[in-house]
């Protein structure tokens, strides 16, 4: 039996909620009995989805909260709640037949994977009430654990609380480190609800739910309340996936027993790391290896999310202690999994390769009322907000002006984390294929971009799903590379743009200019038409001191003449191009 099926075989074992766990009896080490009430719901797991079937998105009242409690009205995924886990091997086609039976138009995004922009989920390409779309892409991403969920536009946050969420775990043979597997290898989808709501999900987020997020007072792991987990005393490996709005945890065991990270966003690392605690922002996942083989059967130990300070309002406020899951030691059984010492080494962006430095500052405005924003911008469905060469290295620097969290999220990729403050000893959730960064309050992080895949329309937005539906999220376009290329090691003394060669010409023509010491701004470089209509960006951002080129081509363009303007902080050039055809 191969990992994938042993993980298959881990998810259909999963039962559905029934009753609190009742009296047990366990023997002490004299052999003693001992009467012992352990409350909560059994761990639930989604059924698994049948590659090429059907996504039937409807309302659905399911049996969330313990009997008697009524049924919870949810947005299921074929029913279930939570919606059902795809499990499949990098290098299959992924299909599924999406039909959208809610009332809002909606889409779902594949998060975390590298899929063509019209398989994105973009809410451009949302899915009207009736209708269908066959999703369908190859899956050429690590091994990991990924997810999927709705991507509708200003309302993901109400369909991913109501329901619509469920894992996409990739497997790869390729990737045999002895790792725990099976019924050992546990998917674990952490989200926040509120008791006073209860057994109903409640969304109706007023003005500090949209500044903050909209924060619960409990935790449903796998959609269940209260849960516990019934474990051998061995190695287990835990897939945590943090599909909540807003809240963000800091993972901790209730004994400060240490254990493996082992994972992150887009797959393993490059060795496991020791640690005792980590964070963990909507969006995050992060897999970890936990042995309880030092412990005695009928003991318990569970995972919480510890307190710390931050802003917010009472009850509902982002830092609170929660209870995440406990785990029942009730066994001898053994997975045969072990902590590898390393892991296949992953080849890390070199800062000094980069060719573009981008900044995006996260911002919070507005009189009556304020909105999330990214450089001043709020979302706007038909703009492009910036364009970015196919395989060029970018340093994104993404600064927090704001007193909140903000997990930053980019579609199409996985990047890697440089600095956090400028320190680039990161935390072992920051290191590796991330597709999902947390910024804390007034914190700079910068991270290495290389976009490899897929050409497209691509969204860059924050993951708490309030700031995003309130705004904070931009559009952005994956183009072919425009081939600008710095020329010799030689330092310009002036700030040119040089007339391009041929001119007229049809349909390419070379361009040179020169960036001089001291320029430190974004510098632009856009080709207009006659009435000053802008038809191309042709580059946006910081260039280093030196002399460059480019090629430009007409091909899609009308004769005519054309202004091509170099502009860099407060100074600009421009020539005129004349395309002739």
């Amino acid at each position: 039996m191969n990992r994938r099926e042993m993980l298959l075989r881990a998810l259909q074992a999963g039962v559905i909620l029934t009753l609190p766990k009742p009296l047990q009896f366990f023997a002490n080490d004299k052999g003693n009995a001992i009467l012992t009430e352990l409350v909560g719901n059994p761990l639930r797991f989604p059924p698994v989805f049948t590659n090429g079937g059907t996504m039937t998105l409807a309302e659905s009242n399911v049996q969330v909260w313990p009997l008697p409690a009524a049924t919870t009205q949810v947005i299921a995924v074929n029913g279930s709640f939570p919606a059902p886990s795809v499990v499949i091997q990098k290098g299959q086609t992924f299909t599924a037949n999406f039909v959208n039976n809610v009332n809002e138009p909606t889409t779902v995004h594949w998060h975390g994977l590298s899929v063509p922009e019209i398989m994105d989920g973009h809410p451009k390409d949302a899915v009207p009430l009736g209708g269908s779309k066959t999703y369908t892409f190859p899956v050429i991403n690590r091994a990991g654990t990924y997810f999927y969920h709705s991507h509708g536009d200003m309302i993901t946050a109400k369909q991913v609380y109501k329901g619509f969420a469920g894992f996409f775990i990739v497997t790869d043979p390729s990737e045999n480190f002895n790792l725990p597997s099976g019924n050992y290898d546990v998917p674990l989808c952490i989200q926040d609800r509120r008791t006073a709501n209860s057994p109903q999900f409640t969304y109706s987020p007023g003005t500090s739910e949209m500044m903050y997020g909209y924060l619960g007072d409990t935790v449903l792991v796998n959609g269940t309340p209260d849960a516990y987990f019934e474990v051998g005393r061995t190695l287990y490996r835990f897939r945590l996936l943090n599909g909540s709005n807003a809240r963000v945890y800091r993972i901790e065991f209730s004994d400060s027993r240490s254990f493996h990270i082992i994972a992150t966003d887009g797959g393993l690392k490059d060795v496991p790391v020791s640690a005792t605690q980590f964070n963990l922002a909507p969006g995050e996942r992060v897999d970890i290896l936990v042995d309880f083989s030092s412990n005695t059967i009928g003991q318990s130990v569970t995972l919480k999310s510890i307190a710390f300070s931050h802003s917010g309002t009472l009850p509902y406020k982002q830092g609170i202690a929660l209870d995440i899951l406990r785990f029942d030691v009730t066994s001898n059984n053994a997975s045969g999994g072990v902590v590898p010492a390393a892991f296949n080494p992953i080849t890390y962006y070199n800062i000094n390769e980069v060719v573009n430095t981008r900044t995006f500052t996260l911002s919070v405005s507005g009189s009556t009322h304020p909105m999330h924003k990214i450089n001043g911008l709020t979302f706007d469905i038909n703009r492009i907000d910036w364009e970015v060469p196919l395989n060029s290295l970018e340093e994104w620097k993404i600064i927090n002006q704001t007193a909140d969290f903000h997990p930053m999220h980019a579609h199409g990729l996985q990047w890697q984390v440089y600095s956090r403050n400028g320190n680039t000893n990161l935390p072992p959730a920051d290191k590796g294929w991330k597709d999902t960064i947390n910024l804390n309050p007034a914190e700079t992080v910068r991270v290495l971009v290389r976009f490899t895949d897929y050409k497209g329309i691509y969204l860059f937005h924050c993951h708490n799903l309030e700031h995003e539906d309130d705004g904070m999220m931009l559009n952005f376009e994956v183009i072919d590379p425009i081939g600008i290329q710095q020329i010799g090691s030689e330092v310009p003394e002036k700030f040119r743009l040089h007339q391009n060669y041929p001119n007229p010409f049809n349909p390419a023509t070379k361009v040179k200019f020169d960036i001089p010491a001291g320029i430190n701004d974004t510098s632009t470089i856009k080709v207009y038409d006659i009435n000053g209509k802008e038809v191309r960006t042709l580059y946006s951002g910081i260039l280093r001191p030196g002399k460059y080129e480019f090629n430009f081509d007409g091909s899609n363009l009308s004769s005519g003449t054309y202004i091509c303007r170099l502009v860099s902080g407060k100074l600009s050039k421009s020539i005129k191009m004349i395309l002739t055809k």
